[in-house]
């Protein structure tokens, strides 16, 4: 009953996942029963974000596709119907975070038209333009039109960066040739909005389209070093790294490392960053 054995107890079941003790299907199975219970606002975040993880990066697709459907009708669920306000958001954020099936995502574009609501909770520009991206990134088949709807609903400074970040979750090989360009080459782009828009490019379920950019991305790392702000290369880094969940991929950075002349702080930093893909 106390929150911060519970919390001891929870962390030490994820550290056995990511020691390859404990099958992640087991995590995430233990959290599906238990998260509708859990009225601590940190550890609810702390077991959905770990829960999503492993269901994006550890199990396989064919038990991501079973389980994934529990998670979505839980944080769907809970985002209606819990007592308190801050893990109703909690809970509409897992939801965003997880939904991929057309259940799902159709309550996510029920929520931008108005037609479900989260009670007390009102959707911020930000919170829709994270609505648009994931459906996307999904491949939705009404993602362009909602896209296209937000831009003329949002037509501020920071509507076009989102706007500009959600685009880039496109899934076809285009779009990604055309920003990694334009990453490297563009210098009338805003570095804000390049490194708002590094996940989206990245996302989870692209991996096959964004592992030709990886060496790539690699090999501009002086360049990004001297030309970006300094928090830009971690940015990069967990982007272009972590959005990779291959033995081939690890292969390549663990080549790189080995091979490449590299200042010290840029090895120190990669060798942090490819730890959680040594792990998946």
């Amino acid at each position: 009953q106390d929150v911060f054995e519970r919390a001891l107890l929870w962390g030490s079941l994820w550290d056995s996942v990511r020691e390859a003790e404990l099958d992640p299907r087991d995590y995430v199975e233990l959290a599906l029963e238990n998260l509708p219970e859990e009225k601590d606002e940190s550890l609810a975040q702390s077991i959905i974000g770990r829960t999503i993880t492993a269901l994006h990066r550890y199990v396989r697709p064919e038990i991501r596709k079973q389980l994934a459907p529990k998670m979505e009708a839980l944080a769907a669920d809970r985002m209606l119907h819990s007592p308190s306000q801050d893990m109703r958001i909690t809970w509409f954020r897992a939801l965003r975070g997880v939904a991929e099936t057309a259940n799902a995502r159709g309550q996510l574009k029920d929520m931008l038209s108005g037609k479900l609501t989260v009670p007390g909770v009102e959707l911020r520009p930000l919170d829709r333009w994270n609505i648009v991206e994931s459906l996307v990134a999904q491949n939705d088949p009404e993602a362009e039109a909602i896209l296209a709807a937000e831009e003329k609903r949002d037509p501020s400074g920071d509507g076009k960066k989102y706007s500009y970040m959600a685009a880039a979750a496109r899934p076809d090989t285009e779009t990604k040739k055309r920003y990694f360009d334009e990453y490297l080459h563009d210098t009338a782009r805003p570095e804000d909005w390049i490194e708002i828009s590094l996940g989206s490019f990245n996302w989870w379920n692209q991996s096959d389209l964004t592992l030709p950019y990886l060496g790539p991305a690699l090999d501009a790392l002086p360049q990004v070093k001297r030309e970006r702000k300094i928090f830009f290369m971690l940015a990069w880094l967990n982007a272009f790294i972590g959005g990779q969940q291959s033995a081939a991929a690890q292969k390549q950075v663990h080549d790189f490392l080995n091979t490449a002349a590299l200042d010290k702080d840029l090895r120190l930093k990669i060798l942090e960053v490819v730890d959680e893909l040594d792990r998946t």
